[in-house]
């Protein structure tokens, strides 16, 4: 199995950070303007991408309000892979984002394409919760 491990910095609170990741207003920030974020464990996320014929679907298995977010995929390329987020409360007032998605199958170019896509998501994830400027990368 192989995992794609980030890390960055952003210049916002944990709490605006956890609800650009896990509520519905906040994905269409920085992500995906069609997209659903039901809150709290058994919740659902349903996301739709520009030529993908149904939306990928996860289910959030750990929610933890400004610190935690864990998502496991459905249906689509994420199938069976988790993607955990830790918000990580820093003294200077901003966060450190620990990202990882976890169990994919090889390193195959599915896995690198996603491992390129989420870089350049979190650029839009950073710039969102820094200015409250959304700015979505599929809509």
């Amino acid at each position: 199995m192989a995992d794609i491990a980030m890390q960055l910095h952003i210049a916002a609170d944990p709490e605006t950070v956890y609800r650009a990741i896990s509520t519905t207003d906040g994905i269409h920030g920085w992500f995906t303007t069609t997209a659903t974020a039901e809150q709290g464990v058994d919740g659902r996320h349903e996301l739709s991408f520009p030529g993908v014929p149904e939306p990928w679907r996860l289910r959030v298995t750990e929610a933890e309000p400004g610190k935690r977010l864990v998502l496991t995929g459905e249906n689509g390329p994420w199938h069976g892979t988790v993607q955990t987020y830790e918000v990580l409360a820093r003294p200077e007032g901003d966060v450190t984002l620990r990202f990882t998605h976890s169990g994919f199958p090889a390193v195959d170019d599915a896995y690198r394409d996603f491992t390129y896509g989420w870089a350049t998501k979190f650029v839009q994830l950073k710039a969102y919760a820094e200015t409250g400027e959304p700015a979505p990368f599929f809509s």
